[in-house]
């Protein structure tokens, strides 16, 4: 009889332990808040480039910058549109560290209307 007692309740415990369990993992978020990264996009014209694989070593050149994370190239219109962290880095330093990095070609921040 005992036995019978000791099974049942063992039993119990671990259909109860298994359900809190599983309730702590629903409750819990898929990706923490701290994990999600915010990113700015800004616009630069980069001069020196005459084809295709300009702009590729221009995105390349970009991309090693810390804190950039994309960018797209337009060789023929010069202009490019970086996305960042602005955690990481500005748009100042992304221009300084790319031509510094990059002789040949020059970035620049689009001037105001």
């Amino acid at each position: 009889m005992k036995r019978k007692v000791f099974f049942v309740l063992l039993t119990l415990l671990l259909v109860v332990g298994w359900g809190l369990s599983e309730q702590k993992k629903e409750a819990a978020p898929s990706t923490p808040a701290a994990t999600k990264l915010q990113l700015t996009q800004c616009a630069l014209r980069v001069s020196g480039m005459t084809c295709d694989g300009c702009a590729g070593m221009v995105k390349q050149g970009l991309l090693k910058v810390e804190g950039v994370k994309a960018a797209k190239v337009d060789w023929k219109s010069g202009n490019v549109e970086a996305q960042y962290d602005p955690k990481k880095t500005t748009p100042e330093k992304m221009v300084a560290a790319f031509n510094r990095n990059n002789p040949g070609f020059r970035a620049q921040l689009p001037k105001p209307n």
